[in-house]
This record gives C-alpha cells, sequence and structure tokens, in this order.
C-alpha cells in the first residue's frame, strides 16, 4: 500500500516524463500486489490480463515521451485511453472486473483512473472527443441485458468515464469533483455487494438489500434528490455551450442510460428472476431486442420531441 500511493505522489510532482513513467509502472505492479490472490484462478486471470494491457501500453508510452510533440499529443492520450479502458479501448475492462472481488474492482474502477486523467489533460487532444462518443455509447449499450452485477458496474464506470473526459476537456477541475462524488456512490453500492456478498442480481433476497440497492442504482441514474443527481447537473452545466447536435445526442444517451438502470430497479425491486428478464432463451432472444429497441426508441423521440418545442 505504501508504494501505491508512493506512486500517486510520483506522478504528481515529477517534471520529468522518465519519472512519471516510472510512476506509472510502480502504479501498475503495487496495485496487482494488492489484488492478487493466489488461489483465485478468476483473480489469477483478471491480474494477467490487466498486466498485458498495461505493459503494452507501457512501452508504446515510453517511446511517444521522446517524440515530436504534435505525434506526441494524439499517440499518447490514445494509448492512456487504452490503460484506463476509455471508449473503442473498453475490450478489457469489464472481463478484469469480473475476475476481481469487489474492493479491487472499486480501486479499478476509481483510483486506478486518476493518474492517466491527470496526464490527459495536458494533453488534451482533440481525437479524445471521438473517444468521449464511443465511450459514453459503449456504456449505454454494453449496460443492457447484463445479469452480472460486476460487468454491469464495469459498463456504467465506462459511461461516467467519458462523462468525467468530456468535462475534463471542457478545462478547470469540475471532472476532479465527479470522481469525487461518483466515487462515493459506487463506495455504497461496493459495501453493500461485499457484506451480502452479492455477484448476481437473483441474490438480492432480502428487502434491507434491496432498498439500499434501489437508492444506489437512483443516484448512480441521477434521480434527484440523491448524490448522482449532482453528477448529471454539472455535467449539463459544463456542456451547455456546445453544439445543438452534440447536446441531444448527449441527452439521448443519458436518458437511454437511466432506462436501463431502471429496468434492473423494476426487475429487482418486484422479485422478478432477473435471468427472465434478459435473453436467456430463443424467444427472448428473438423479441426482447424489439421490445428495447421500441422502448429506447419511444424515449429518444420524446426527448427530439422536448428539444423540438424548446426551440
Amino acid at each position: 500500500m505504501f508504494m501505491y500511493l508512493v506512486s500517486f505522489v510520483m506522478v504528481m510532482s515529477s517534471n520529468d516524463w522518465f519519472f512519471v513513467w516510472m510512476g506509472l509502472e510502480i502504479n501498475m505492479m503495487s496495485f496487482l500486489i494488492l489484488i492478487y490472490r493466489r488461489y483465485s484462478l478468476g483473480v489469477i486471470e483478471s491480474c494477467l490480463k490487466y498486466f498485458f494491457i498495461q505493459s503494452l501500453g507501457s512501452v508504446i508510452l515510453i517511446t511517444m515521451f521522446y517524440i515530436d510533440y504534435d505525434i506526441l499529443s494524439g499517440i499518447t492520450s490514445l494509448i492512456l485511453c487504452l490503460k484506463v479502458g476509455a471508449g473503442p479501448f473498453f475490450f478489457w475492462f469489464p472481463s478484469v472486473c469480473s475476475g476481481l472481488n469487489w474492493m479491487s474492482c472499486y480501486m479499478l474502477m476509481l483510483f486506478q483512473k486518476i493518474l492517466p486523467l491527470m496526464l490527459m489533460v495536458m494533453f488534451s487532444h482533440w481525437i479524445l472527443w471521438y473517444v468521449v462518443w464511443v465511450g459514453l455509447l459503449v456504456g449505454v449499450f454494453g449496460s443492457f441485458n447484463q445479469c452480472n452485477i460486476k460487468q454491469l458496474m464495469a459498463y456504467s464506470s465506462i459511461h461516467h468515464l467519458g462523462w468525467i473526459m468530456l468535462i475534463m476537456m471542457k478545462g478547470g477541475l469540475d471532472w476532479l469533483i465527479y470522481i469525487m462524488l461518483y466515487g462515493l456512490v459506487l463506495l455504497c453500492l461496493v459495501i453493500l455487494f461485499m457484506e451480502g456478498e452479492i455477484t448476481d442480481f437473483s441474490m438480492m433476497s432480502s428487502s434491507d438489500s434491496k432498498v439500499w440497492f434501489l437508492f444506489g442504482m437512483m443516484s448512480m441514474a441521477g434521480i434527484p434528490p440523491f448524490l448522482g443527481f449532482y453528477l448529471s447537473w454539472m455535467a449539463l452545466y459544463n456542456i451547455m455551450d456546445l453544439s445543438l447536435m452534440y447536446l441531444m445526442f448527449l441527452v439521448m444517451v443519458s436518458v437511454v442510460m437511466l432506462y436501463v438502470y431502471m429496468r434492473v430497479i423494476y426487475s429487482v425491486m418486484l422479485d422478478y428472476n432477473y435471468y427472465n428478464c434478459i435473453m436467456v432463451g430463443y424467444f427472448y432472444n428473438y423479441y426482447g431486442y424489439y421490445s428495447d429497441l421500441i422502448s429506447v426508441m419511444g424515449i429518444i423521440g420524446g426527448v427530439l420531441m422536448g428539444l423540438y418545442l424548446l426551440l
């Protein structure tokens, strides 16, 4: 844990790119030591995946630090996105989360994103805008029909990371406040899942766990007066100067993500077996996509009509 904390101080205080890179490597190795469990095959597999991805990014990163700045800023921004699993580089993130315990997942979803994001602020390349759009869409559509809570929280983290990067691109330190508030909301859910040893929706049988899950998911969805509402308010406040097309896209993505959260809450609170609410058989595999598509199209149509009437 000491070396893990030292890596944060080292990256934040270094003026040389080599020491920044070294701090990132110390951070990776100390994180692997913290999450490693010898007798858990799932944890070992997740550690190997995480080590491979981070090592690949680090090899390219140390090379980019000593190349022309115009080339450096674009490629380095993409490598940092790979290290946090943002946008099109999300492929490793859900599977790594699935094999870890809840506290390790919490560290991966929150603390392991801070240092790469701080470095992204220094580059702030235009290509990050495309990473943000892809990340928001991946978070939304990846969350559909998830029966594994860790997978759902992983895609939710990818979605929130898109919002964090969007606020970061607008300048200022609001993205740090967003991370802290998101960390508090996520911590409440992680504590609930840890105490109940919950990894699946069907394992929430007690009324207390369902009530706390309801509060946590409503906060994650940004419903007032929960803490997550201030995340949505902060994000919308920072994007008000964007063009109308961007605003429409961001609002639609937020509404569809709200639909995903409410669908999960509906299934859990009404005591439905969540496996019956997702694609488990041919019947729902055929008709489930159409019901979701119709619902989402109705939501998007309502949002577009509302925006049209406001103009």
